[in-house]
């Protein structure tokens, strides 16, 4: 045949299809195409008038549902999303934890441990990693052990902040490809290196199980090693726990480091599920670049920007670098004003002096929260969707989302604050109260 011929024989086969019902769907199962029913066909010895009747019934009954995408690098199913996209902005209106503050501890050094629990910072992280030296990282373990046990079993210390979120930073040398994480042997995942190993042991202790300790996993270049992570810390926690018991679900938060990791930040999309919050290392990435970390940051817009519609985009949080600067906190306020532009729900911290400055800056301030309420009045009383004049700017529905935002950070904050420290007049062992 011709190739002038096939777009002519095609568009006849279209037609004669039409003509009697034939149409091609996809069923609700992903990527899977349904077999054609008999009886919504019309017979092809039918008349014209039975054919064009039962055409339209199939058309009627048949059902056209979107195709579930596929990942263009590991072929994996992507979630769509369905129905109303709601603007929130914020990861906390979708259910997210506060992560303000994002303070890194080094675990060899017990006087830090425990001053660290004292500190008002959202999000505790123990340091396993570039924080400790090789030799002293079992060391380090022990201390965590010891540590998780005695908030297990006798609870918060008065003047401990028990509403902290509390997470271990593992080791990273290992993740090469998906091979290293394989056991031929077995076919399950194993760990890469017996760094990581004895780091993932710690989660499966029940202290860690009880307080619920996440994973901040560095230098994660693909969705590949935030999905081993968590399969492998599931088998090790499944060994220790009672199989009748649920055990709850890990959260783990990505460290992008890299120039590969940004370059795959699009991927970690359809792999929302598997992580909790994103951090952007501006260290570890210039370094990967081979460039300064200048003083206004404009080399690195295009990596954190990245990183934050990805955490916009999934309902994560976008925690920013850094500020090398601990003791000017004039600096410090300086980029944490640059990150909340930029859209970023949180800034690590490597000293406790900073959380204070951390938690002002990524809260709403008095000024914007007497605006959205003032506003908010406004529009109720004029009593109207519609746009109108407020302040010498006209407003409009997008307004008034932001505002009813503002508000709601700022009150899921102000309850998060209440008896964030323990006192006199709590008790001690409230841990205890907690579901493991």
């Amino acid at each position: 045949m011709s190739i002038y011929a096939r777009p002519v024989v095609r568009l006849t086969t279209a037609i004669r299809h039409a003509s009697i019902g034939i149409r091609t769907y996809v069923d609700d199962s992903p990527a899977q195409n349904v077999k054609k029913e008999s009886k919504n066909v019309a017979s092809r010895t039918g008349a014209d008038e039975g054919r064009a009747k039962n055409a339209g019934k199939t058309s009627k009954n048949l059902k056209r549902t979107k195709i579930p995408k596929r990942n263009p690098i590991t072929g994996e199913l992507g979630d769509l999303p369905s129905g109303k996209v709601e603007i929130k902005g914020h990861s906390v209106l979708r259910g997210g934890r506060l992560r303000r503050s994002f303070l890194y501890v080094p675990a060899h050094n017990e006087r830090f441990l425990e001053k660290a629990l004292k500190s008002a910072a959202d999000c505790i992280v123990f340091d396993l990693e570039d924080g400790v030296a090789p030799s002293e990282k079992q060391q380090a373990r022990e201390n965590l052990k010891n540590l998780w046990e005695r908030l297990a079993t006798e609870g918060y210390r008065i003047g401990e902040n028990q509403k902290a979120e509390l997470c271990l930073r593992i080791n990273h040398e290992g993740w090469l490809g998906l091979n290293q994480w394989e056991d031929g042997a077995s076919g399950k995942i194993k760990a890469p290196s017996p760094e990581i190993d004895q780091d993932l042991d710690l989660l499966a202790s029940r202290s860690a199980i009880k307080l619920r300790i996440n994973v901040v996993a560095p230098k994660a270049n693909t969705p590949n090693d935030i999905r081993n992570i968590r399969e492998l810390a599931l088998q090790k926690q499944k060994a220790v726990v009672d199989p009748s018991r649920r055990i709850r679900r890990l959260e783990l938060i990505a460290t992008i480091e890299t120039a590969f990791g940004v370059l795959n930040l699009p991927n970690f999309w359809t792999f929302a599920r598997h992580f909790s919050a994103m951090v952007f290392a501006s260290e570890d990435y210039c370094a990967s670049m081979g460039i300064p970390r200048t003083n206004d940051h404009s080399n690195m817009l295009f990596a954190r920007s990245q990183l934050v519609h990805v955490c916009k985009a999934t309902g994560h949080t976008p925690i920013d670098m850094v500020c090398q600067d601990f003791k000017d906190l004039s600096i410090l306020e300086k980029e944490c004003e640059e990150g909340v532009y930029l859209g970023f729900e949180g800034k690590q911290a490597i000293h406790p002096d900073q959380i204070e400055t951390i938690n002002r800056m990524f809260s709403p301030s008095p000024e914007d929260v007497e605006w959205a309420k003032s506003l908010l009045e406004a529009v109720e009383k004029n009593k109207t969707d519609g746009a109108f004049e407020f302040e010498g700017k006209m407003v409009d529905r997008p307004v008034f989302r932001k505002a009813e935002n503002i508000l709601a950070i700022h009150q899921l904050i102000e309850k998060f604050e209440e008896d964030k420290f323990v006192d006199l007049r709590l008790d001690s062992r409230l841990i205890n109260s907690v579901p493991s």
